[in-house]
């Protein structure tokens, strides 16, 4: 991967500073740049793409969507749970009708989001300075990386899509499509009803200046309000309150490098046209060009390190989800429907163990005051310390958990250790539900 990396990074350079200095006059070379930087973020995405296990809080509620059960993380128990909630839909789609992977479906959708961020940044730098589009195009791609690292399978990408795309909506003179993307960039992440806002400023102060019609700040107001009333109607009844969850991967870094690009690109157009030099063949702007597009691929390349620098953090982070993915099976298939599982709030675990499995959680010793589904589903028989492997047997207990648990080891293989936490009056049949499983051997401790 990284051999593929460099290589895709050394026919970027070269041919975007070949061609650069007339990009903005050649369609064609202006399209051979934004594939070029097209295919250099989706190295980047398959390079460093990590999910995180916040992602698989999503996943679960897209799975019992899918599978009929409702937008809940534990059947039976309406809570919100999800800062994302157009993402959310979006990820169960695929599921409820073609019964897709969930989580393959979302790092698909979100690579694809991640793409279309830089084409869009490409067509809005174009509308502030005609041929900046391919620089910001490639100072996109590069940011792209912030997309991908630990942020694979989020709704980040999207969001970022979004408030782009209204951007360009907006500069276009389409206010009611900027309106409705407003209002599904809020659906995304609860913080984009400050970039709604500040769309509705915008339009009301261009319309204060006489330079538009107030019809653009009602029909922006309009569009949003379309798609933001039903959602907060349904929010209320199903959940019994609109929430506003908070985020748990804030978009700002790549979304701020995004508009960065665009800015960077448009004021270095704008700049090489000031100093334009009539002539026999004009050349607009050529000394700008060039120091665009150098800067433009210095930026880029240290992308490049970053990756390379990133691989060993991805590989034990990819290594740490498959993990949990073998955990999670384990406990699927060894115990009963309904078991109540706490998990740690390992949420790739939970995801993992199956939608029949009832997840709690366990913060303090007033524990039905401390987290609800205790009192609801009664406490957990078996909690989970780690969503992975140890390298050695681990016999001690976390102090919440010890006047009602006792320490349970299992060895994978010769050097891989797995400790849970049984309730002790459910201990012997646990163990006879555990054992006896080629993948884990218990080994009592002590």
């Amino acid at each position: 991967m990284t051999g593929a990396l460099a290589a895709v990074w050394v026919a970027l350079a070269v041919v975007a500073i070949a061609v650069w200095p007339r990009a903005g006059t050649d369609r064609a070379r202006r399209a051979w740049i934004l594939l070029l930087a097209l295919v250099f973020a989706l190295v980047l995405q398959l390079a460093v793409a990590t999910v995180p296990d916040d992602a698989f809080v999503t996943f679960r509620y897209a799975r019992n969507m899918a599978e009929g059960y409702g937008a809940v993380y534990t059947i039976g128990e309406r809570v919100e749970g999800v800062p994302d909630f157009l993402w959310l839909v979006l990820v169960t789609l695929p599921r409820a009708a073609f019964g897709a992977d969930i989580v393959t479906g979302a790092v698909v959708l979100g690579v694809a989001c991640a793409l279309g961020c830089v084409v869009l940044a490409c067509l809005l730098a174009d509308r502030f300075a005609p041929g900046a589009g391919p620089v910001a195009a490639v100072l996109t791609a590069g940011a792209s990386i912030l997309a991908a690292q630990g942020l694979a399978g989020t709704g980040t990408p999207l969001f970022v899509l979004l408030v782009l795309a209204g951007c360009l909506a907006l500069v276009t003179g389409h206010p009611l499509v900027g309106g409705v993307l407003a209002a599904l960039a809020v659906m995304t992440r609860s913080d984009g009803l400050v970039f709604a806002l500040l769309g509705e400023v915008w339009l009301v102060s261009t319309a204060v200046r006489r330079r538009s019609s107030w019809w653009a700040p009602v029909g922006y107001l309009l569009g949003a309000l379309v798609f933001l009333v039903p959602w907060w109607a349904w929010e209320t009844t199903y959940y019994g309150r609109a929430g506003w969850s908070a985020s748990a991967h804030l978009p700002y870094g790549f979304l701020v490098c995004a508009l960065l690009a665009v800015g960077v690109a448009a004021l270095c157009g704008k700049l090489g046209a000031r100093r334009a030099r009539p002539s026999p063949r004009p050349r607009r702007g050529l000394l700008e060009r060039r120091a665009a597009g150098a800067v433009a691929l210095v930026v880029c390349a240290v992308s490049v390190p970053v990756a390379v620098a990133a691989q060993q953090v991805v590989r034990t982070d990819r290594d740490r989800l498959s993990q949990a993915t073998e955990i999670g099976h384990w406990l699927r298939d060894r115990l009963p429907a309904g078991s109540s599982i706490d998990t740690f709030g390992n949420a790739a675990l939970a995801y993992r163990a199956g939608a029949r499995m009832t997840i709690t959680g366990i913060t303090g010793p007033d524990l039905e005051d401390e987290y609800a589904p205790v009192a609801n589903f009664g406490l957990p028989v078996l909690a989970a310390p780690l969503a992975w492997y140890d390298s050695a047997q681990r016999c001690e207990i976390a102090t919440e958990y010890a006047e009602r648990y006792d320490v349970a080891t299992f060895r994978r293989g010769g050097a891989s250790w797995l400790t849970l936490y049984l309730r002790a009056d459910a201990e012997a049949r646990l163990l006879a539900q555990l054992t006896g499983d080629a993948r884990l051997t218990y080994v009592p401790c002590g």
